[in-house]
């Protein structure tokens, strides 16, 4: 079984955990706003196109992320080799994938990943394609 989907929206890397005391002294643990803000936002676009079912199985994919080019970036440079890195990107995806298109990230045992400059009229975002191995 194949699952593909375009997600629209500027990818955002998965920041560091945030902490917070509670006033009953308990520690609270976070997701930083802009990492949840593009969960939800890979969520809600997911689950218009998910899968009867989950991936089962080992799954190989790839994830091919669309960035903004930056005004002041040269036309002669091709590929985004700035900040936020690849695998970053790739984690924040994961877990908003997780549950409702396949049941862990851990089943991924091949993943190409690749940042692209989103050209002139193309949308930044991600395209997903993850496919259960034999």
């Amino acid at each position: 079984m194949k699952f593909e989907a375009r997600i629209y929206g500027l990818p955002v890397a998965q920041g560091r955990p945030r902490a917070a005391k509670l006033p009953s002294g308990q520690i609270r643990v976070y997701d930083p706003q802009k990492s949840r803000d593009w969960k939800r936002t890979v969520m809600a676009q997911v689950l218009a196109v998910k899968p009867e079912r989950l991936l089962a199985g080992a799954l190989a994919g790839e994830m091919d992320f669309y960035l903004p080019r930056p005004k002041s970036a040269p036309k002669r440079v091709v590929y985004p080799v700035v900040r936020p890195d690849c695998t970053n990107l790739v984690k924040g995806t994961e877990d908003a994938l997780k549950g409702i298109v396949f049941a862990d990230d851990s089943q991924i045992v091949s993943l190409r990943v690749a940042k692209h400059y989103a050209s002139d009229g193309t949308t930044p975002g991600v395209y997903v394609r993850l496919e259960e191995l034999p």
